[in-house]
């Protein structure tokens, strides 16, 4: 079982937003379940933004106005006889905070209220926050609207409070016979924290191995005959430059380290076969590759040499307090 806490932090390296993960306040409590964890972070994250002044946009209004204001529809005017009466249909630009992000946020505010197991005093703090926000319209979320807004410099908080928002918005399922919602725990779906995992690893190592150059590489087959059109995509998880050493990592997150076979217990093969792909198709002659698992049951350090190349399967115990998975990691690579 993973902490709360760190599946927080999981969550902050893979969006590369570490700094605004630390701003906002998470206190003990909070960490008693992902949902109620998610919906504090959402809220306080909110308030940050409602105390430094949230992100207002020039929108273009079109509507009957008393006097003139912006641009004069004259022919609108006239055909519903509004100047006699002082009136104008004018189009002009208005500063607002209803725009695509305040209304992501508020909006996934709502839907949290609309769970059951959140807890009440935070779905009164929610509340509250929704209320200071009417100016802001709520809307239907869909799998793109979270990726059309503008991020820029000044509104780069934002982008941390959307992710949390897709988060919450991807696990909740609908219950059509009480009209409420209900958190899916993606942590038991494997697909969702297979690329958590991967994305979570990558960037550590970008962030905390500053020297080292961190990437995903695009790798060329090392065969000759007919064109290469027709061969498969062969792209790293990691790729690791540093100094003079080479590392290609691979993190799988399985619920079981090793596959049962027989009465005994074995790598995964499928793993290590991509893995020697990798390490037999790039450009150094020699190249370090690592599995890395998360701790489940079994923890493992296993190191194998082929051909020049090392390969080694590395687990990694996220049930532990944070400093220890940090050097943890670390170590893997040093």
């Amino acid at each position: 079982m993973i902490p709360i806490k760190n599946i927080y932090h999981l969550l902050c390296y893979a969006w590369n937003k570490l700094d605004e993960g630390e701003l906002v306040n998470v206190s003990a409590e909070d960490e008693s379940d992902l949902l109620n964890l998610l919906g504090r972070v959402l809220l306080n994250g909110t308030k940050t933004l409602l105390k430094r002044g949230i992100d207002k946009q020039y929108l273009t209004k079109n509507e009957v106005y008393q006097g003139i204001k912006g641009k004069v529809n004259i022919t609108d005017s006239l055909r519903k006889n509004l100047f006699p009466k002082g009136l104008s249909v004018c189009e002009f630009d208005e500063l607002s905070v209803d725009i695509l992000s305040n209304q992501i946020l508020k909006t996934t505010l709502r839907n949290l209220t609309q769970i059951p197991n959140l807890s009440h005093t935070l779905k009164d703090e929610i509340r509250t926050i929704i209320y200071r926000l009417h100016e802001v319209s709520e809307i239907i979320l869909t799998d793109v609207i979270f990726h059309q807004v503008q991020i820029n410099r000044n509104n780069s908080f934002y982008a941390f409070l959307l992710n949390i928002s897709e988060l919450i918005y991807k696990n909740l399922l609908i219950n059509q016979e009480i009209g409420n919602f209900q958190f899916k725990d993606f942590l038991r779906d494997e697909r969702q924290m297979a690329i958590l995992f991967e994305e979570f690893i990558r960037n550590f190592y970008k962030i905390e191995v500053p020297e080292a150059k961190v990437f995903r590489e695009d790798l060329q087959w090392k065969m000759a005959g007919e064109t290469h059109q027709f061969l498969p995509k062969m792209q790293t998880d990691i790729s690791i430059k540093i100094n003079d050493r080479k590392l290609i990592i691979d993190a799988k997150y399985y619920k079981e380290t090793l596959q049962k076979y027989y009465d005994s217990e074995k790598i995964h093969s499928q793993h290590l076969y991509q893995l020697f792909a990798y390490l037999k198709n790039q450009e150094s002659i020699k190249a370090e590759g690592i599995l890395i698992y998360p701790t489940v049951q079994k923890s493992l350090s296993l190191t194998y040499t082929h051909e020049g190349h090392t390969i080694r399967i590395e687990t990694l115990n996220l049930n532990q307090n944070w400093q220890r998975v940090k050097a943890d990691l670390l170590r893997i690579i040093t």
